[in-house]
């Protein structure tokens, strides 16, 4: 892992920030820490990072607000870190557009791995040049500059969400299996109970809005995943 990698670390709790941070600098990241919303969006402006864990229950400005206004802003990697087992919370996190959700529980060998696999897409889908700009219909995808456009107008998508549509893109009117997408858009498989790619999808669903006949251009294949039609018109 490039040693140049920036993290940021937002937390109140200090005990917890040192052990995180210890832990990730020693695997070659460079970790600075904020212990509130307000300072995390400050340090941001300042000084950018490229990828944020956030504390879902920050007290005062909210881990939810704080990862809102970096939504408002772009598309910069966010890990949600969850004291407690709330999957509402979990939802609305992945609804609002935090890349992954993991538990403060959780072992720190799955949190290296979950961020090193966010950089990992984020950094190969930045530096391959997979496909020219194309277009299906009213949907186009330049994979090169990693933008989307629907009837003329940009999306505004997540790094997550741009690889999702990247990848059904490249299957017109195929199916894609949920556990193919998983694996290659999220780099892990999903457990039984783990909602983060429908919720991703759900997203992106919304930001493309519906076809003339009410439907929305990703439907869902029963038993087989999911499907971008192939027209869109």
């Amino acid at each position: 892992m490039d040693k140049l990698t920036r993290l940021l670390l937002v937390d109140d709790d200090s005990l917890l920030c040192q052990v995180l941070a210890d832990y990730l600098q020693a695997q070659g990241f460079r970790v600075s820490v904020a212990h509130d919303g307000e300072s995390a969006l400050i340090y941001l402006a300042e000084h950018g990072c490229d990828l944020v864990l956030l504390d879902d229950s920050l007290p005062g400005l909210s881990g939810l607000e704080v990862l809102r206004r970096i939504r408002a802003q772009g598309d910069l990697a966010v890990v949600m870190l969850a004291a407690g087992s709330d999957e509402i919370d979990r939802i609305v996190g992945l609804e609002m557009g935090a890349d992954d959700y993991l538990s403060k529980s959780c072992h720190l060998r799955e949190l290296l791995a979950r961020v090193r696999s966010i950089l990992r897409r984020a950094r190969n889908a930045n530096t391959t040049e997979r496909a020219r700009g194309s277009d299906i219909g009213v949907l186009s995808i330049s994979s090169t500059a990693r933008t989307a456009s629907w009837r003329g107008k940009t999306l505004r998508l997540t790094s997550t969400e741009f690889n999702l549509l990247e990848l059904l893109f490249a299957n017109p009117g195929r199916p894609v299996g949920k556990a193919e997408l998983a694996l290659s858009v999220l780099g892990r498989e999903m457990d039984r109970y783990d909602r983060s790619l429908d919720m991703h999808i759900s997203n992106l669903r919304k930001k493309l809005g519906k076809l003339a006949d009410g439907r929305s251009p990703i439907q869902v294949v029963r038993g087989a995943g999911y499907q971008l039609l192939r027209n869109h018109e």
